[in-house]
């Protein structure tokens, strides 16, 4: 007898089924991968700890750079009013109007006092003359290092964007696809693949690989394995409950 004539359309459907929700696993889990990098996306464009610690470090290097110019003008003033404090003393030393020796020579001793004082504020000036120049070093690293870290930021927000824009296009591609190729899923078959997608992380169909579930691992049997291939129906792993495509 001979065998009845299958069209190319009547195969499809034949086969379709385990192909179909196949299919539909890649398209899901392609969405799950770009969902899954779009969060991370999210938490790398929220995530500037490093700008906020680089502002920090300029700042204080700021506030340290105005602390020791700070330093530096008074330095600058103490040297100042000690040295006119010098010239006045002098000019009452030397100039004549005072006779008195007790008096001259407590005002020879007080200049002598003055000028080793000048030293001291003199070296205090040097000091902080350096303190000055070190602080302006640190500030001008941290500024560099800041400027560095902000044009890093701005890259990275610019590619990430772009990645973020182009992964939005992906998804609604794939939805339209998902659209298509669930419409044409049994309501029952639909259901079940669904529901083993919220309890198997995502992944509800398992390919066979070399004679075992690809997902768990399970060795099958020779009739899974057939069941697995056949056209006409759906078969589960037993072990890990996903339905299972046989290619």
């Amino acid at each position: 007898m001979p065998l009845p004539f299958l069209s190319d359309d009547s195969i499809m459907i034949e086969m379709s089924e385990s192909f179909k929700l196949h299919r539909l696993q890649q398209i899901d889990s392609h969405l799950d991968q770009i969902h899954a990098r779009l969060r991370e996306i999210d938490r790398l464009l929220e995530d500037n700890r490093e700008l906020v610690e680089t502002q920090r470090q300029e700042m204080i290097a700021s506030q340290e750079l105005e602390a020791t110019k700070k330093m530096l003008r008074r330095a600058e003033e103490n040297v100042k009013a000690n040295k006119l404090k010098i010239e006045q003393t002098e000019a009452t030393l030397y100039g004549g109007k005072e006779r008195n020796p007790k008096a001259l020579q407590d005002l020879q001793h007080e200049v002598e006092a003055l000028k080793r004082y000048q030293a001291t504020l003199e070296d205090r000036l040097l000091e902080a003359m350096i303190a000055v120049e070190e602080a302006e070093a640190r500030f001008a690293a941290a500024k560099s290092a800041l400027e560095q870290v902000r044009e890093k930021y701005a890259k990275q927000e610019a590619s990430l964007q772009a990645e973020q824009s182009k992964a939005h296009a992906e998804i609604q591609r794939l939805e339209a696809e998902r659209k298509a190729a669930s419409s044409s899923i049994s309501e029952t078959d639909l259901a079940l693949y669904e529901q083993l997608r919220k309890q198997r992380r995502g992944l509800a169909v398992a390919v066979v690989v070399d004679k075992a579930c690809s997902a768990c691992g399970s060795t099958l049997s020779a009739a899974q394995l057939h069941a697995a291939r056949s056209p006409n129906q759906l078969t589960r792993c037993d072990t890990c409950g996903r339905i299972l495509y046989g290619g």
